[in-house]
């Protein structure tokens, strides 16, 4: 389908603002919330709320001005659950880069394992750190640790098991370390299911590459599990695989029936 001219150029220009808002509020938060917390004398697991709960508010601000400047349609299926979650292990597919800020926007306490590069990124690492959230260079005991940790006060640990955004046109394929913490920390799983028609900010594509329709992005709810069953009857290695067969059919038929 053809795009309307100038709607198609206002949804390119809009799209630029929002890119460079949310790469430019990360850095203005760093020297903004950073010295506050400092000056409120909030450290350890008090301040890293205060940090996770700051962010929360600019994600929900900035999906709320995504809606505003018609960029996209947001469809939340289980918005008060999400709200609600506390202490879950929370899964989900990865088609966007809007993933994240979707899913922290309307949870409170949300918790993530970043990249190394953002840990100890110059702009935005002190940031990270004082939300903490788990970088994934720790050692293997070090890093269950601390998911362990995070779950056991309450946080949500939202995990992408894929590893990297979904390449277009193919189904999601699940990376076997989420179930090993999902088992050896015992959390209840929360599975989300993330869909986007037509797709945008897939993997490799530039944000410029805008389609010729507002997307509709909707994030689903979806079943809830308890892993402790898995580990009855089988070792970990063996329920591990099950558990990533179980879920990559689950999303196999969520994906399927949009």
């Amino acid at each position: 389908m053809r795009p309307n001219a100038p709607a198609f150029i206002w949804r390119l220009m809009a799209t630029g603002f929002a890119f460079a808002l949310i790469f430019g509020g990360g850095a203005i938060g760093a020297v903004t919330v950073l010295p506050l917390l400092a000056s409120l004398r909030l450290t350890g697991r008090g301040g890293s709320r205060e940090a996770q709960y700051a962010i929360h508010l600019f994600f929900r601000f900035y999906v709320a001005l995504l809606r505003w400047l018609g960029l996209i349609h947001l469809e939340i299926v289980g918005a008060f659950e999400l709200a609600e979650m506390r202490g879950r292990l929370v899964i989900a597919n990865h088609p966007t880069l809007l993933d994240v800020v979707l899913l922290m926007s309307r949870m409170p306490r949300a918790q993530c394992i970043v990249k190394a590069d953002l840990w100890n990124n110059r702009y935005l690492g002190g940031l990270v750190r004082i939300a903490g959230y788990i970088p994934n260079n720790l050692e293997p005991e070090a890093l269950l640790a601390a998911c362990r940790q995070s779950i056991d006060q309450g946080d949500n640990l939202i995990i992408f098991p894929e590893g990297t955004r979904t390449r277009p046109g193919e189904q999601p394929h699940f990376q076997r370390g989420f179930a090993n913490i999902a088992l050896l920390t015992a959390a209840p799983i929360q599975l989300i299911t993330i869909t986007c028609v037509p797709l945008t900010l897939t993997k490799g594509e530039p944000w410029w590459r805008i389609p010729a329709e507002r997307p509709r992005f909707r994030v689903m709810v979806g079943e809830n599990l308890d892993t402790r069953y898995l580990l009855q009857e089988r070792g970990r290695a063996l329920a591990a695989r099950a558990l990533v067969r179980y879920i990559e059919s689950y999303y196999g038929e969520q994906l399927a029936t949009g």
